[in-house]
């Protein structure tokens, strides 16, 4: 006979079995408070508990690309998350190691018997980054290229027109 899942057992082995990583946090102190497998990878760290010892501003560099301080914008983007009942953006991470990458970021506000909580989802979109980078830097080159040609048409016509 098959012992059926609860509801929390359901949630729980979706929560362990998400490819994404997947992460608490609670107030006052924005600390984490769990970390799926997935987490525990991204960030490199040896397991939960050292990843649980990390405030999420100590998982990123001392300033984001805005040249913002990472630990004043991410209590704005936890505040947000709570004022709208979710937040997406992008976000520099760093792991454990101290190596950087981008990220995307989901927070969602969770009330659930009483308390209110912050559920996150990460993904590591470095790949996606460079792959803007390159088409960026192409398209500089490309636009560069027909700005050059566009100024050699008009000196071959110049040069024409004073042949006549």
């Amino acid at each position: 006979m098959s012992k059926e899942l609860t509801n929390d057992d359901k949630y729980k082995a979706l929560f362990m079995a998400s490819r994404d990583a997947v992460m608490t946090l609670e107030p006052p102190s924005w600390r984490f408070t769990s970390g799926n497998p997935a987490t525990i990878k991204m960030f490199k760290a040896k397991d939960e508990a050292e990843f649980l010892s990390c405030e999420p501003w100590k998982l990123s560099p001392s300033t984001q690309p805005d040249g913002r301080p990472s630990d004043e914008k991410a209590k704005e983007m936890i505040e947000k998350a709570m004022k709208e009942g979710v937040n997406l953006f992008e976000w520099v991470h760093k792991r454990v190691d101290g190596e950087e990458f981008f990220a995307e970021v989901l927070l969602s506000r969770v009330e659930q018997g009483g308390k209110t909580f912050l559920y996150a989802s990460v993904r590591d979109i470095t790949e996606r980054k460079e792959i803007q980078n390159n088409i960026e830097k192409l398209n500089k080159v490309m636009i560069g290229r027909e700005l050059a040609m566009k100024e050699l048409k008009q000196k071959i016509a110049e040069l024409e027109s004073k042949k006549t």
